[in-house]
This record gives structure tokens, C-alpha cells and sequence, in this order.
């Protein structure tokens, strides 16, 4: 069906007669070429007038000649060189707002999809000759290989790499997941679920922690599919009773990608998949970029500078606690401080920090780790999750000898982690005496800057997001306005431009945003300074709710108030606030 609707638009653009068009199509169901291939080959059509008349098509330039000295090799070596030259496009420029390519096919839209993902900008297409496209892959490739760059340790590390879209495999199983991982990272997909239902295999990414089915196929092919994943993982194949966890490591589209591997056994005797993706090239985010208000970042500041003391960061399954420490120990990564963490596994390999990836099955557990760490003369310790009473005293042991701890907990808001801790049969005077600060997160869905609409918020909007109407001004504000001229903040609500209702956004969906109204997201806060009203309550046994009173008393935004925050500025919408703090609750 793709190769006769090319051969409708060569026909529209007089390149070839309908009669003929007819004969090309039964060569090609026999050969299997394509159909701009054939014209050439046939003698029908030149590849310049082939050229021109897809790029007419299309609306776009079509350049006689390449002006390959022109082209930056290192922006080009960015595709591998056999996709390039499968896909017949060469990346021949960047800017600020774009990507320019020059391509042989501008119909081919997978090839020119996975270049606008790779490199996370729209793509600028022109067209030209396949045989000069071919020709400048050829040379801008030799001039990028000569360059000192390409010799770097990090290229050596991964030349036993091979990319998956650079791959010719035919066999149609290995292509199908291949292919699916190409579309979860055009996508930006963070989780791939490969789900059998009764009577076929479902695929679900999600992305901006929204689930959407993506593909489907037969339930036939479940069996096969679940081995290749097995196999790329280093899982048993022939274990199909007990769950398996396994790591896969990737190129995609030039891009490194680390993919965490779940699979457990089903009902309909099958297994279910489950992959999370980490790309290697991902960028960590300072502390500034998070999306902390002014006084929470100031007040993060002064906690992880401390020299001794507990840090607990708190929410579900990810939130982005992960993120928010790694920018912590990226603050304070030093020559003169001895950083150690225990993680499993380890996200992203920081330089200057040792990271251990702890191992239950050997005995390498959270505790043992950092039992060994207190005789490593460390500074700081990170230790990836406070689940049992062990961990705990060994984290409030290390935090009474003079080092600065930081964990994370499962609970849902900053005052629940001190019930949780005083559950776990966690004394609490060593609670009180050693937890300086709590932070509870969630991640909001940010609107896309290129479709969101403003609107007038309604009174029930503004309600549900805890801002007063009547006299315009946030119930948060006046908790906290005395908190930030503290600390020389001249604070003003945002969103607000007179009498009556501010303006909000909401998402509207566009070509930037794959018409989600949504890209990316970010955290929403709320910063528990562990001070003595708190520590008084803490050492009485008062419940979380009680504690959480005296700490907004003192100036603390909720979660949800935090996320009115960001919805009066424009970065968020009153639904992605109200999803994330279902559980969060006023007084």
C-alpha cells in the first residue's frame, strides 16, 4: 500500500504513466525493492527528477548539489553511519531551534522521527540525490573518523556497541522489539509494559507517568517476543514460574540507554514485561533546576551543607527522589569530602562519588554496606532506601558520629516519616536528635510552552487548589509571606494580575507535545524543617497530622500548595496538581 501511494505521487508529478506504474509495482512485490530504486534502475527517471519530484511533494528545496566541506562532521557522526546510510539522510547542521537534514526520501517519516528524538529539536528537511547523499555520508564520515575526538576513551568504551537502528537483522521478532524500543525513545517513553492479554500482546509506554497503548499483535508471538527481551537481558529463557530482573544496554539512534528488565508469570501462563528506561546521556539536574520555590532552596542549601545529620527525602515509586539526591551529592561533590553510596542499582555513575550497587542474594544488603562505609572515613553517606529498623540505627548511628546521611523512605507526605520511623521501633529521642530535614515530592506534568492556552480560573478551581477567591490572595501566601521575608525574599503570589480571577493555563496538544498538552515533568514540594516545636512533638508521640500543623504554622507549603504555585505560573494545570496530591489534604 506505502510503495502504490509513492507511485501515485509519480504519476501526479509526470514522472511515470499509470500503465507503467502498474508494472513497477509487480517488480517490486517481486523483489522487494523500492520503488524510487526501480524508476532508476528501469531507466524511467533519473535520480535528480525522482529527487524533485518528492521533494515538490513535499513542499520542500531540492538541491542539485551538496556543499559537503560545508558540512560539521561532528554534528553528522551524531547518526550512526549505517543508519545514515540506510535511511539515505545526513544531518548536515543544528541550531538553537532545529536540526537540517538533507535526505534522498522526505516520506521516509521514521528516519526523519528518529532524528528530531535523537537530537530533541524539529527537523528542517531538504532533498537531494540518493547517489550524493550516499556520496557526502561517505566523505563527512571519513573526515569525522580522523578527528581526535572519535579516539576519545568514552568511543572506545562503546565501539562493542552496536546500534539497534543500525542493525539489518531480518528476522521479524528481533525487528518488532527493536522497533519498539526506537518508538519508546522517539516517544520518550520512561517505561515499556509488554502485557498478553486473551488474544493478543499489548504495548503500553508511558510517558509523562500517563499509560497509553501504543501496539498491538497476535498473542502467537508473546512466547517469542518474551525470549528475545530474555535473551538481550541475560535472563533464563526456560524459566517461565518465578519473576527474573535483568539489565539491557543500548544504542539508540546514537543515544546510550540503560534498560531495567522485570519480568513475573501470569495467569494465562505467560509472562508479563515490564522495562524502564534510563538514557546514559541524560544530563543530572542541579538542585536549581528542580523546581524548588526560593525558600525551599534555600533551605535544601543549608541542610545538605551541614556536617552531620539525617535527610530524608519521601514519596511513592518514582517520584523523582532518585533525581533530587543525586543533585544534592552533585552539590556537594568536593575534593576535600569522602562521598559513598549504596544503591540498587546504581541510576547514574557520578564522578568523585563511589558507588556501591548493593546485592541481597550475597549478603550485600543497604546495612552491610553502610557498616562497611563507616570505615571508609566518609563525609557524607547515601543510602538508597530506609526499609527496616537495621538500616535505620546504622543511618542514626553514622549520623551521632558526625556524618551527614541521606535516604529515602516511603511515605506519603514529610511528617508521616517520623511515625514511619518511631513504627519501625526507631526510639525517638534518636529521631528527634538526628533528623534535620524531611522532603515529600511528586511529579507534575509541565504544559508545553507552544499550545497551552491561558483561561479565567473558576472560584471551584481556585478552591480546590486551597487559594481564597473572595479577597485574591493565596491561604499559602499568608503562611508563608513571614517565612520568605526571613530570608530576604520579597514575595509576591504570581498568576495574579488584579481584582477578580487569575490567569492559569491548560493543556491544548500540539505537533511539539504529540498532542498531550504536556512535555516533561517536573517536582512539586514540601520541606519539613525538623525544628524544636516539631522535635517536641515528635519525642511526645503526636501522630503526622499534628505535626504537620506546626510545620506549615512555621512557614511550610504542602504539596498542593506548592503545586498552586506552579499553577498560577504557568507551568502546570489544576488537573496534573490535583492528580499527584490526592492523599495531600488542608487544615
Amino acid at each position: 500500500m506505502l510503495q502504490r501511494a509513492l507511485g501515485q505521487v509519480f504519476v501526479r508529478r509526470g514522472v511515470v504513466t499509470p500503465e507503467a506504474l502498474e508494472l513497477l509495482l509487480e517488480q517490486q512485490a517481486e523483489k522487494r525493492q523500492p520503488l524510487t530504486e526501480l524508476l532508476v534502475q528501469g531507466e524511467l527517471a533519473s535520480e535528480e527528477v525522482v529527487g524533485q519530484a518528492l521533494a515538490a511533494e513535499c513542499g520542500l528545496r531540492f538541491l542539485p548539489k551538496l556543499d559537503i566541506d560545508a558540512i560539521d562532521p561532528q554534528i553528522s557522526i551524531r547518526v550512526p553511519i549505517g543508519y545514515s546510510r540506510a535511511h539515505r539522510l545526513l544531518v548536515v547542521g543544528e541550531d538553537d531551534d532545529s536540526v537540517h537534514v538533507v535526505c534522498a526520501d522526505p516520506l521516509d517519516t521514521n528516519g526523519l522521527d528518529d532524528i528530531r528524538a535523537s537530537f530533541n529539536k524539529p527537523v528542517v528537511a531538504q532533498v537531494a540525490a540518493a547517489s550524493a547523499i550516499v556520496e557526502a555520508i561517505n566523505r563527512v564520515f571519513e573526515r569525522g573518523a580522523t578527528n581526535e575526538e572519535l579516539k576519545s576513551e568514552d568511543a572506545a568504551a562503546d565501539e562493542d556497541e552496536i546500534d539497534i537502528l543500525d542493525s539489518d537483522d531480518d528476522a521479524p521478532i528481533i525487528r518488532w522489539v527493536n522497533g519498539l524500543f526506537s518508538q519508546s525513545v522517539r516517544e520518550r517513553a520512561s517505561d515499556i509494559h509488554i502485557e498478553p492479554e486473551e488474544r493478543e500482546v499489548v504495548v503500553r509506554f508511558r510517558v509523562d507517568g500517563q499509560l497509553k497503548v501504543v501496539k498491538t499483535a497476535s498473542r502467537q508471538f508473546m512466547s517469542a517476543v518474551v525470549a528475545r527481551v530474555k535473551i538481550m537481558a541475560g535472563l533464563n529463557i526456560a524459566e517461565k514460574r518465578l519473576p527474573q530482573d535483568g539489565r539491557i544496554s543500548l544504542k539508540i539512534a546514537g543515544r546510550g540507554i540503560d534498560v531495567r528488565v522485570s519480568t513475573i508469570p501470569t495467569s494465562r501462563d505467560h509472562e508479563r514485561i515490564v522495562m524502564r528506561l534510563l538514557q546514559k546521556t541524560n544530563t543530572l539536574l542541579g538542585l536549581e533546576e528542580l523546581g524548588f520555590s526560593e525558600r525551599d532552596l534555600h533551605l535544601m542549601h543549608e541542610l545538605i551543607e551541614r556536617p552531620n545529620g539525617i535527610i530524608l527525602v519521601t514519596g511513592p515509586t518514582g517520584s523523582g527522589k532518585t533525581t533530587t539526591l543525586y543533585a544534592c551529592l552533585n552539590r556537594i561533590n568536593r575534593p576535600n569530602v569522602n562521598i559513598l553510596t549504596a544503591e540498587d542499582p546504581v541510576e547514574y555513575e557520578l564522578g568523585g562519588i563511589h558507588q556501591v550497587h548493593v546485592q541481597p542474594k550475597i549478603g550485600l544488603t543497604f546495612a552491610s554496606a553502610m557498616r562497611a562505609f563507616l570505615r571508609q572515613d566518609p563525609d557524607v553517606i547515601m543510602v538508597g532506601e530506609i526499609r527496616d529498623l537495621e538500616t535505620a540505627e546504622i543511618a542514626i548511628q553514622a549520623s551521632m558520629t558526625g556524618h551527614l546521611v541521606l535516604s529515602t523512605i516511603h511515605t506519603n507526605d514529610a511528617a508521616s516519616a517520623f511515625t514511619r520511623l518511631v513504627d519501625m521501633n526507631v526510639a525517638p529521642f534518636k529521631v528527634r536528635s538526628t533528623v534535620i530535614g524531611l522532603l515529600a515530592q511528586r511529579l507534575v506534568r509541565i504544559l508545553c510552552d507552544e499550545c497551552k492556552q491561558p483561561y479565567e480560573a473558576t472560584p471551584y478551581e481556585l478552591e480546590q487548589l486551597g487559594i481564597d477567591p473572595e479577597s485574591t490572595e493565596r491561604r499559602i501566601n499568608r503562611k508563608v509571606s513571614s517565612a520568605y521575608r526571613a530570608h530576604g525574599v520579597n514575595y509576591k503570589p504570581p498568576g495574579w494580575t488584579g481584582p477578580g480571577m487569575p490567569m492559569i493555563y491548560r493543556a491544548v496538544g500540539c505537533e511539539n507535545c504529540n498532542n498531550s498538552g504536556y512535555i516533561g515533568r517536573r517536582g512539586i514540594y514540601e520541606l519539613l524543617m525538623a525544628d524544636d516545636s516539631v522535635g517536641q512533638l515528635v519525642m511526645s508521640g503526636a501522630d503526622a497530622q499534628s505535626i504537620k500543623r506546626a510545620a506549615m504554622l512555621n512557614g511550610m507549603d504542602s504539596l498542593r500548595d506548592d503545586g498552586a504555585r506552579k499553577v498560577l505560573l504557568g507551568r502546570t494545570t489544576v488537573e496534573a496538581v490535583l492528580a499527584a496530591t490526592q492523599e495531600d489534604t488542608h487544615d
